[in-house]
């Protein structure tokens, strides 16, 4: 397919099949003439089959994009100077090359999914990377020291790295990093976290560094942790734990299956921590560290096996400090809550009193639940239902929506696609009119084949506001006019309904009423009365 066009500049292959499963009828192309190709700058190769193997590669590459890229490393020759992006999904690569290369243009590295990758390169000549991505590559072991030099660093995803023991420690003083992902490597920092600080290799100083371990964090290493099983050392990813407050920066933190039995208090002096996933663990409560994080919006739990008991104030009540807010808590798949009705009414509190300092917000949670209260008024089986706008059409006091859907997942041997660059959607839900299909902002949510052992029913409860809604509704609708007629509420799921099955969907217009005569004690009583058509009193009772 390829022919020799020594002036060519960019090549892209899209991706054109539905699956993986069709590699076979994949196009078979020829490699070496991308040898002839001196001066090529972008390179996107996706879903093809190779034969032969490239010893060159131009050197004027700013962009290089290769799925499925079938070779152990990238060709000696190659000089990435320019390099800006590299993306190498599902790749071959075992390293992608030897010695320091001169990256001062790199800013995006991404190699996810490269199950034979056993080591990085040394990067202490890529000064302005900001973005790495190692998802899922299962042979790496240690990661480079130079990492630690990375001053710019805003993104460190090494999800699934599942036989990664060792991180540098210079890490810890990336003042930069805002995204950390450590899910899955449990056994991360198991043997070298117990070592004393030695000498390090040559950073881009050229000179030897001391490790940048300190003081203070070699005291909490050495003294016994309580936050650890003594019989279970697959615990010990938690020495790592007590040093992830020296990231002054980070918003997103994810600790999530890494066996932890206990999370440490010191999650609690991140001060920018905005989404936090500790799913996965061993815990029995989460820490009460959690509600002084004075910006935390998003809370995972998913599949906390052991988790017991959610106290009614351990998340953090703030305010958004912009225009718009976002938030959510996620309690899925834990069989052990012994109180699965006070779960409900702990998560739902904390929706109304965050509705309450961020009127505009999209707020959702995920809680146990097999029935939609009643007090969503307008109900109905399947995924849809039409909305009626015609109580708010003359009254200026509903300041939202409120949405309510049942859905189960069900353990079947379907497999879950695990180990997708971007996994499927467990359930979303968003509004469509004709002609128009809306947003659907996914759950954040991961199925995994192992972990769905008990088929639970779950809720998913949305709150829209007032603005949100109207600027996602409106902007269709003819210039100057604002009907909401003929809008409706839709779930989706990625996944099929032999999968995860939408039971019932409901809502509900929410005004000032709601909001200021909320009573949280009547939420779930089962004597609770219906509500009048000109009472909006709050009062929850399951739909029988």
């Amino acid at each position: 397919m390829f022919q020799a066009a020594e002036n060519l500049e960019a090549i892209v292959l899209p991706r054109f099949h539905q699956n993986r499963e069709e590699m076979s009828e994949r196009t078979t192309l020829r490699v070496e003439a991308l040898s002839q190709m001196r001066h090529l700058k972008l390179l996107i190769l996706r879903e093809a089959n190779f034969l032969g193997c490239p010893n060159f590669l131009s050197n004027e590459l700013g962009y290089l994009d290769w799925k499925d890229y079938p070779f152990t490393c990238l060709p000696s020759s190659f000089q990435p100077n320019k390099l800006v992006k590299l993306i190498l999904h599902y790749s071959n690569i075992k390293e992608l090359w030897e010695g320091i290369k001169d990256l001062h243009n790199l800013t995006y590295l991404e190699l996810c999914h490269s199950k034979n990758l056993v080591k990085i390169p040394n990067l202490s000549h890529a000064p302005n990377l900001e973005y790495i991505n190692l998802k899922g590559c299962v042979k790496l072991v240690y990661l480079d020291a130079s990492i630690g030099s990375l001053e710019k660093l805003l993104h460190l995803n090494l999800e699934n790295c599942k036989n990664l023991v060792s991180i540098p420690n210079s890490i810890f003083h990336l003042n930069s990093l805002r995204n950390l992902n450590l899910s899955g490597c449990w056994k991360l920092l198991k043997y070298q976290l117990l070592e004393k600080p030695r000498e390090s290799k040559q950073l881009n100083t050229g000179q030897s560094v001391q490790s940048h371990m300190t003081t203070s964090i070699c005291k909490t290493l050495m003294r016994p942790l309580n936050f650890l099983s003594s019989r279970r050392r697959s615990n010990s990813v938690g020495l790592l734990v007590p040093t992830l407050s020296r990231f002054p920066a980070l918003v997103f933190l994810d600790i999530s299956f890494c066996n932890l039995v206990q999370i440490p208090d010191a999650i609690g002096q991140l001060r920018c921590l905005q989404w936090l996933n500790i799913g996965g663990n061993n815990f029995v409560t989460p820490p009460d560290c959690i509600k002084e994080l004075p910006k935390l919006r998003v809370l995972n739990l998913e599949y906390c096996k052991h988790l017991k008991l959610l106290p009614s104030t351990f998340m953090p009540i703030g305010g958004s400090s912009g225009r718009y807010y976002y938030g959510g808590i996620y309690v899925f798949n834990c069989p052990n809550l012994s109180d699965t009705e006070g779960c409900r009414l702990t998560v739902i509190s904390w929706m109304i009193k965050m509705i309450q300092v961020n009127l505009q917000c999209r707020i959702q949670a995920v809680v146990p639940g097999t029935k939609i209260p009643r007090w969503f008024s307008k109900q109905k089986t399947g995924d849809s239902v039409s909305l009626d706008p015609s109580p708010i059409v003359d009254d200026n006091n509903w300041i939202g929506i409120a949405v309510c859907v049942t859905f189960v997942v069900h353990h079947t041997p379907t497999q879950l696609l695990e180990e997708a660059i971007y996994p499927p959607a467990l359930i979303a839900c968003g509004f469509r009119r004709k002609g128009y299909r809306g947003s659907y902002p996914h759950v954040p949510i991961r199925l995994k084949n192992d972990l769905i052992t008990a088929e639970l029913d779950h809720m998913l409860l949305i709150f829209v506001s007032r603005e949100d809604f109207l600027d996602e509704n409106t902007r269709i609708a003819k210039e100057g006019t604002s009907d909401l007629h003929g809008i409706t509420l839709h779930t989706i799921s990625d996944y099929p309904e032999e999968v995860v099955e939408l039971k019932r969907c409901g809502y509900r217009w929410v005004f000032k009423e709601d909001l200021e005569q909320f009573n949280p004690t009547m939420m779930f009583s089962a004597n609770s009365s219906a509500q009048s058509p000109n009472h909006k009193f709050l009062a929850i009772q399951d739909h029988q």
